[in-house]
């Protein structure tokens, strides 16, 4: 290594067991902890550049939620909704001794981030939400299909890499930043799993298990400041989503960014991290 040149993330990828779930996670620097939720895909597809960034400044967990990336479901019986993956993040959170992180939750990852603060007071400092799910407002057309009978077996067996591929370019406005690399490696990823039927089976369990009726009916109970951040171009949770968030939570900071879509974090990262950073390290003040 050159002198001057900064030695390369170390990032320790492993698993914890809770009474719900296998929980896989990545761990990355120091200082205080923030936890990573993904959208769908897990995080080395949601969150693999952003855990590089904090990870200069912070310790950093960047989990897969059940039904995303390599966790896997461990209880095969009981209903597996928002209230329990909420309960095996809290559960994940004790496993790692975290007791009050701040939470930066994309899509679903950010309704996830949201029922937890909503059923564990106490457990979170501050909520970064981007384009999160947690509103009763109409699913995206994709993911209604994925809870038809047979249809959802059939995409996610015989036409996962087309489905994932199609729902990845739709999140981006920018297609140069769409990171086809990333989406290559969780495709082999999921080829190359033992387990893989049982994730599969996860994908569509959660997918068709999760609402967020009572997510949006509890938002008023969640008493951290929220950074809400939302891409003006965004094709999978319009724009419109946002106003049924800064109506009904307490603390919260709502910012329309021109130009960005659903992953905004990589598809306009500048932009994303001039507002991200600053309202995290605000938590240190």
């Amino acid at each position: 290594m050159d002198a001057g040149e900064e030695p390369p993330l170390r990032v320790y990828e492993t698993h914890v067991d809770t009474e719900g779930a296998r929980l896989h996670y990545a761990r990355a620097g120091s200082g205080p902890p923030v936890l990573l939720l993904p959208g769908s895909g897990g995080w080395k597809l949601t969150f693999q550049a952003m855990l590089g960034v904090l990870a200069q400044q912070y310790t950093v967990y960047a989990l897969d939620p059940p039904g995303q990336g390599s966790t896997e479901i461990l209880d095969r019986v009981s209903p597996f909704g928002i209230d329990a993956i909420a309960r095996c993040i809290h559960d994940f959170l004790d496993s790692v001794n975290v007791q009050r992180p701040m939470i930066v939750g994309h899509s679903w990852g950010g309704g996830f981030a949201l029922r937890l603060a909503e059923l564990h007071p106490g457990r979170v400092a501050r909520l970064v939400l981007i384009a999160p799910a947690g509103s009763n407002a109409r699913d995206p057309w994709e993911f209604r299909l994925a809870r038809l009978p047979l249809v959802g077996e059939l995409a996610v067996r015989w036409a996962l890499a087309g489905s994932a591929r199609h729902l990845l370019r739709k999140s981006f406005v920018n297609r140069d930043r769409v990171p086809e690399d990333r989406l290559d490696d969780f495709l082999q990823m999921m080829r190359s799993a033992r387990n893989r039927a049982t994730l599969l089976a996860d994908m569509l369990r959660v997918e068709r298990s999760v609402r967020w009726s009572d997510t949006e009916r509890d938002l008023g109970l969640v008493d951290v400041p929220v950074l809400l951040l939302w891409g003006s171009q965004d094709r999978l949770f319009p724009v419109r989503f946002i106003e049924g968030f800064t109506a009904r939570l307490p603390s919260v900071e709502a910012h329309v960014v021109p130009g960005g879509g659903h992953s905004l974090h990589d598809d306009c990262p500048d932009k994303a991290f001039a507002l991200l950073l600053p309202f995290l390290a605000a938590d240190r003040a």
